[in-house]
């Protein structure tokens, strides 16, 4: 019996580490992730192509499209990912389909951080290469954007920290750019980087200009998904309300995307590494007329609150996308929670009372527990 109950106690000793490892750790185990080359496509059960990106999809995954209908992927071979619909929101509305009014000139507008996590991306046709390490021209789109919003008042920090190279640990350099940025807290945060699609999934013409779309992308694996999937689809209202076509979709992905640190925090895929950067520049100026109505004069404390883990109403009504999804951490918790469960009832049948298994309990922790623990300390010293 005492060799049992050495067991349980070890393996809950074991299962309780690694449930504050995973809940203290960021909710994106593996970042999220694009790919060394090439792009997925996308197809739904009649081989349509819904969707073509750089960016690593997996099962679970989902793709809000132009047209707002809800696509969830259901199996990945390869480069080759199928879908299936589950819901067609072309006719609901938001609270952004009805602008906000900008506020008074008078009234100071908040600031927004603009940051790169891939500092190498380029644009084919400028630069003649799809990344340069250190200048990629990915970051003169930033400043693009940065022009724009400074025009209409907004206080601006476009923040060119390079995290090359451009590899798994790229998300983690720039998390570290992100906590700088929310001390002065911003509004919202824009991660811009540029897709690997084929040029015409981006390709567009708004207003008689050449531009290319603008892909918003939201990590499933972070507390605030909820929140930041409705504060996504909240921006492409307001951008379907003002320039239809603009915004190619939302991407509901694999990873975190370091949103896990700010629900206002959004990443937006500006064109394709094929289109030439002055659509992309473009872009970005209309999406620069675009925020005032999904942000209006919010201030800085709702960020503020947010980012120190208070809950932040983006406008949105309910969320029809978000299912409820709890982290890797709660199955741990559950796993923790059962062991306990066995091991109080194994003692409280072993020993025929609630007190004598406290008794002998407190023995095993005072004498076994302490031996399984003495090593360790001893090596300390």
């Amino acid at each position: 019996m005492r060799f049992l109950l050495r067991i349980t106690i070890n393996i809950l000793v074991v299962l309780i580490l690694s449930g504050l490892s995973v809940l203290a750790a960021p909710a994106e185990s593996v970042p999220g992730g694009e790919l060394a080359s090439g792009y997925m496509t996308v197809i739904d059960d009649n081989g349509v192509i819904v969707l073509q990106t750089g960016h690593e999809v997996h099962p679970g995954d989902e793709y809000i499209n132009e047209d707002n209908i809800l696509y969830e992927i259901t199996a990945v071979e390869g480069t080759l990912a199928r879908c299936r619909t589950i819901e067609n929101y072309s006719g609901m509305t938001s609270n952004a389909d009805i602008a906000v009014q900008a506020p008074p000139p008078e009234a100071p507008k908040p600031l927004i951080a603009i940051y790169h996590t891939h500092t190498d991306e380029s644009y084919i046709p400028n630069d003649g290469k799809p990344t340069e390490r250190g200048n990629g021209s990915v970051m003169l789109v930033g400043d693009a954007f940065a022009r724009r919003l400074n025009e209409l008042g907004y206080q601006v920090n476009h923040d060119k920290t390079l995290h090359d190279p451009h590899d798994a640990n790229a998300y983690y350099r720039s998390r570290r750019t992100v906590m700088q940025l929310l001390k002065q807290q911003p509004t919202a945060l824009f991660d811009i980087h540029r897709d690997s699609a084929p040029l015409r999934m981006y390709k567009a013409t708004i207003n008689g200009q050449d531009v290319s779309k603008i892909l918003l992308v939201v990590g499933r694996q972070n507390q605030n998904r909820k929140t930041t999937q409705n504060y996504a689809w909240n921006i492409k209202a307001a951008a379907d309300a003002k320039y239809r076509g603009l915004i190619r979709g939302i991407f509901i992905a694999h990873g975190n995307y370091n949103q896990d640190l700010n629900p206002r925090a959004i990443l937006l895929e500006v064109g394709t590494q094929y289109n030439n950067r002055e659509a992309a520049e473009r872009s970005v100026a209309l999406f620069a007329d675009v925020v005032p109505s999904f942000l209006g004069n919010t201030g800085n404390a709702g960020v503020a609150q947010a980012s120190a883990g208070g809950t932040m109403d983006t406008g949105g009504g309910g969320d029809p996308f978000v299912p409820s999804d709890a982290g890797p951490g709660y199955d741990i918790l559950w796993m923790v929670l059962a062991v306990i469960v066995g091991a109080s009832a194994y003692l409280y049948l072993s020993t025929g009372s609630w007190q004598e298994a406290k008794n002998k309990l407190k023995r095993f922790v005072k004498y076994e527990f302490a031996n399984f623990l003495g090593p360790r300390n001893k090596r300390k010293e």
